[in-house]
């Protein structure tokens, strides 16, 4: 990848802790039937640090998504 890569993710977002979200539903919903799971902000940051990314920047929007971006450490 080119040192100016960035990574785009359009994906909800949990609240930590037991914070009431929407995107709970959606998170069992998602595990139960495919065995997937949605993220919190701290889990998107280990993810990209561990591919080698800086931490993510994360951008709500009006659509209940996500955008998150991470560009090369």
């Amino acid at each position: 990848m080119p040192a100016a890569a960035r990574l785009l993710v359009v994906q909800r977002v949990l609240a930590p802790g037991d914070a009431p979200d929407p995107a709970t539903f959606g998170d069992l919903n998602m595990l139960v039937m495919v065995g997937g799971q949605e993220r919190t902000a701290a889990e998107f940051a280990a993810l990209y640090e561990a591919a080698g990314f800086r931490p993510p920047r994360i951008l709500p929007t009006a659509a209940g998504v996500s955008l998150i971006e991470g560009q090369l450490a």
